[in-house]
């Protein structure tokens, strides 16, 4: 199997996915709107920080876009991920709030998808959190279906969640 991409671009947006390494997301580093995205990721349940799930993602990366007036990207979002046996698995993907709507994680998903079928992977699934319907709303928009009751889910993929399983074809 090939390694993760260092970045991934597409050029219609002007979005790149930078690599992201946990010490970005550490207090002192990480940018401000990530604490709000965080507790949207996480839901009602923060038990395990996104520092923590950036440490053992395969992938995680910053959603940068370049304005036009200035030449420096800037972090709007950030993702992380990974593969388990053929199927890519979102471990989080979060897009700052005064950057929603604007398209950049809907423009990111199909970026890392693709690399993700370029290692194997066939179907692809994210866990949203029970409080979080905004983002199954997005999961909805991207083609995902919910995967089940989570006992079907935690006997398909072996845990439990107290949220919503969703998957989908690559």
């Amino acid at each position: 199997m090939s390694e993760w991409p260092g970045s991934l671009r597409s050029s219609r947006l002007a979005l790149s996915l930078g690599r992201l390494r946990p010490a970005d997301l550490m207090p002192e580093r990480r940018p401000e709107w990530l604490t709000e995205a965080e507790r949207s990721v996480l839901g009602a349940n923060p038990g395990c920080p996104l520092s923590q799930v950036a440490e053992r993602a395969e992938a995680a990366y910053w959603i940068r876009i370049k304005r036009d007036d200035d030449a420096t990207p800037f972090a709007v979002g950030a993702c992380a991920t990974g593969l388990e046996g053929q199927d890519l698995v979102w471990s989080w993907l979060a897009v700052g709030e005064p950057w929603r709507a604007f398209g950049y994680g809907g423009a990111a998903v199909p970026l890392v998808e693709r690399a993700a079928q370029k290692q194997g992977a066939q179907d692809a699934r994210v866990r949203v959190p029970a409080s979080n319907g905004v983002a199954l709303y997005f999961w909805l928009r991207l083609g995902y279906h919910t995967a089940g009751s989570s006992a079907e889910a935690e006997s398909r993929w072996g845990e439990p969640y107290p949220g919503t399983w969703m998957s989908r074809s690559l």
